[in-house]
């Protein structure tokens, strides 16, 4: 059965139109900048390796795992570069994210940070398509991209239960039927999470679930910390705030994430949720800002990279990578 197209009009600032991103032109040449902007990750591994750092985690477990990392974070940076250009957005607000030691280290060294990353940041974009426009494929795009952030990292299942929470109320706002996003954005989740329990009990004996609250006040205030290192992550919150609030619940819902994993002692790190915050804000920018939006946003940008340079979030590995190869 045919379903009737969405008659909700899609406001100009956020239209998603995925054929308008493409640049480059042809695959050749989007491919050969993706190679191009993993060529200086590649050159920061190589370094790190000559100085004696291995890597940990998912990139020391896959072979040429190393290679793997910097062609993904070619390729984040390729597709997120894509949409700054398409959306008309100064290219200046990705400084933050680009020229900054933890871009460096995770994009050489943490596959599992840049895969969560770019999974979680695809998520936010189709949840807030699927609150602006009223579009199911919003909530499907976002499910997906869920389902593989926690084949990555389980704290995104974290980010599927808030998504689901707050959908029912996005749609009690709009006031019309709609699709449950509830249950398409945390179905996949759940039933990738539920394989992955699985075949660690095939092939371990047992299911290791351990759970270590730090405490409600504890777990507030690393979220609270989270967003104190990415003020443009707050700055782009107060534009959804004043232009499309019920699309807001869907872009803080990452640092509900942050604040989920902290109360549940699952894996967490500084490191990851900045890169985080920071992709999804760039995500987030509305289309086509105008010149006093683009000035102010600019701006932060620009206060958010020195802070990030005098006050760097931490993390166990990303300082042994900082001491190893540095000496810091």
């Amino acid at each position: 059965m045919a379903t009737a197209p969405s008659t909700v009009a899609i406001p100009r600032w956020q239209r998603w139109d995925a054929a308008e991103e493409r640049r480059p032109r042809t695959a050749g040449r989007r491919w050969l900048l993706r190679l191009a902007l993993a060529l200086p990750f590649a050159a920061l591994a190589l370094q790190a390796g000559q100085q004696g750092y291995a890597a940990t985690g998912l990139t020391a477990l896959l072979p040429g795992g190393v290679l793997l990392t910097c062609l993904t974070t070619g390729v984040v940076l390729a597709a997120l570069g894509e949409r700054l250009v398409a959306w008309q957005v100064p290219m200046r607000l990705g400084l933050p994210l680009v020229l900054v030691p933890v871009l460096a280290y995770a994009g050489s060294q943490d596959l599992t940070a840049m895969l969560t990353v770019a999974f979680l940041a695809l998520a936010v974009e189709g949840f807030v398509h699927f609150a602006v426009a009223g579009r199911s494929d919003g909530a499907v795009r976002a499910g997906l991209a869920l389902a593989a952030a926690v084949l990555c990292d389980p704290t995104a299942i974290v980010y599927a239960a808030a998504f689901a929470a707050v959908a029912p109320f996005v749609a009690a706002e709009r006031r019309r039927p709609v699709p449950p996003g509830w249950a398409v954005l945390l179905f996949p989740t759940l039933a990738a999470t539920a394989g992955w329990a699985l075949l660690d009990w095939r092939l371990t004996g047992a299911v290791e679930i351990a759970l270590d609250p730090r405490g409600l006040s504890a777990a507030a205030g690393g979220a609270v910390l989270a967003v104190a290192h990415t003020p443009l992550y707050a700055a782009i919150a107060v534009v959804y705030a004043v232009r499309r609030p019920r699309a807001l619940a869907g872009f803080l819902v990452p640092v509900v994430g942050v604040f989920g994993a902290l109360l549940a002692g699952l894996a967490y790190s500084a490191v990851t949720a900045y890169l985080l915050l920071t992709v999804v804000a760039l995500v987030a920018v509305p289309r086509s800002p105008s010149r006093r939006l683009g000035a102010f946003l600019g701006t932060v940008a620009l206060a958010q990279w020195a802070l990030t340079i005098t006050w760097p979030p931490t993390s166990p590995a990303y300082q042994d990578w900082l001491h190893v190869v540095w000496g810091f």
